[in-house]
């Protein structure tokens, strides 16, 4: 009997033993919850990541099909003035120009619209459209914002000298107010440095 009490003592744990277990299992624990963390926090920005993606190639498909339909076609504010088919804004970043494939309805049986891309004041790049029978004085038109956090926008545009200016009509050249780029290099930068860039065909209209 006393042999057994004896081996029954020793089977257990003393005080320090348990010590370190129960501080060991809390150290497993914290890494446990941190592991945790690094998990969700990588989760939440892939899924940021994809957003952002998915933004980006939509606003690409949009810049993309105004500039394949592009028309040589000039517009009128409804004030007197006449624009060029395709302008740009040389005080700020800023792109107007005229666009077919529209639906042809009763008030626009043409079909073409005037659409403005720029950069606001929030770092958004918005593109504007209205149907070439309206007036960008007289209306708001069709307002759609493509892009968030953006710092710059070019639109590098190739003229028929074989030369890329920013500015359309390129300074100090005369063009033909419904002349077009035949070429237009596009880069659109983030506010956090990330840069892409697409090059687009133009039209043959001078």
């Amino acid at each position: 009997m006393q042999q057994t009490l004896s081996l029954k003592r020793y089977s257990g744990f003393t005080l320090i033993e348990a010590i370190v277990s129960l501080a060991l299992l809390a150290v497993l624990s914290v890494m446990s919850y941190q592991a945790v963390e690094v998990v969700m926090g990588v989760n939440e920005r892939s899924r940021n990541d994809l957003a952002d993606e998915a933004q980006l190639q939509r606003a690409w498909q949009i810049i993309g099909r105004d500039l394949m339909h592009m028309r040589p076609r000039r517009f009128s504010d409804g004030l007197g003035s006449v624009e060029p088919a395709y302008v740009t804004d040389p005080s700020d970043f800023g792109v107007r120009f005229s666009r077919g494939g529209g639906p042809m309805v009763r008030t626009n049986p043409s079909g073409i619209r005037r659409v403005d891309y720029r950069l606001n004041q929030d770092q958004q790049l918005i593109r504007t459209s209205w149907a070439i029978t309206e007036s960008p004085r007289q209306s708001e038109g069709s307002v759609l914002t493509l892009l968030d956090n953006v710092s710059k926008v070019e639109f590098n545009h190739l003229a028929k000298s074989g030369i890329y200016s920013l500015d359309w009509p390129p300074i100090n050249v005369t063009l033909s107010p419904y002349a077009l780029p035949r070429m237009i290099s596009v880069t659109i930068t983030a506010d956090n440095g990330f840069e892409t860039s697409r090059l687009f065909a133009g039209v043959v209209s001078d």
